[in-house]
């Protein structure tokens, strides 16, 4: 049987988020990258943001029994220079720059026979965990924020926490899309494993 195991980059209480934050609920999708983009049934996450930092949180299914995944947390700092709205993978990765982005890991979990992932991070201002860019968060006021689930394929044994905690790890190389930095590559290393995004959420600035 597989059973549900969890890793979190920073896990705080919800008493510590700050009293004069705002919650956003946002709609789980399918990633364009696996084709037409529709509505994940059952799914649900939430984003909080707080002067000081954000918290996130995924209900979702339809995964895999036994596969690895892990969140990633990708933001814009200056959301207005993207070329869509919401800001899209090519404006995160390929005109980072321009638009101030950064992605970094937010937790990983290896999913149970019920094929349901349940996930909860807190992002303070400041550096990102895993980061691509190495430029963080700089204030949480007109931040645009994305949440994407990757899909490491069945757990390896031996190299479940690698899986569980880095970008590449057990994926092989072809299945890392090309406009991914070098620092997406280096975490971790190669294995037999298709990886794929598979859901997406995207929170615009407020």
């Amino acid at each position: 049987m597989h059973k549900q195991i969890i890793l979190a980059a920073t896990l705080v209480a919800f008493t510590d988020i700050t009293v004069s934050a705002s919650t956003l609920e946002g709609v789980v999708k399918t990633h364009p990258s696996q084709g037409e983009v529709t509505n994940v049934d059952g799914a649900n996450s939430s984003l909080i943001r707080g002067a000081d930092g954000i918290y996130i949180s995924l209900q979702t299914e339809g995964l895999i029994p036994g596969n690895v995944y892990t969140y990633w947390m990708v933001v814009f700092n200056a959301p207005a220079n993207c070329e869509t709205a919401p800001c899209s993978g090519k404006d995160a990765l390929v005109r980072s720059e321009i638009v101030q982005s950064d992605a970094g890991y937010a937790g990983g979990a290896i999913v149970g026979n019920d094929g349901k992932l349940t996930m909860t991070a807190y992002q303070p201002v400041g550096a990102l965990t895993n980061p691509f860019f190495d430029r963080g968060i700089e204030s949480t006021d007109g931040l645009e924020v994305h949440l994407i689930l990757q899909d490491h394929g069945a757990a390896i044994g031996g190299r479940e926490l690698e899986m569980l905690s880095t970008y590449r790890g057990g994926c092989s190389d072809a299945s890392i899309p090309p406009a991914f930095p070098d620092t997406a590559r280096s975490q971790g290393s190669a294995g037999p494993n298709e990886c794929r995004m598979v859901q997406f959420v995207a929170y615009p600035p407020e």
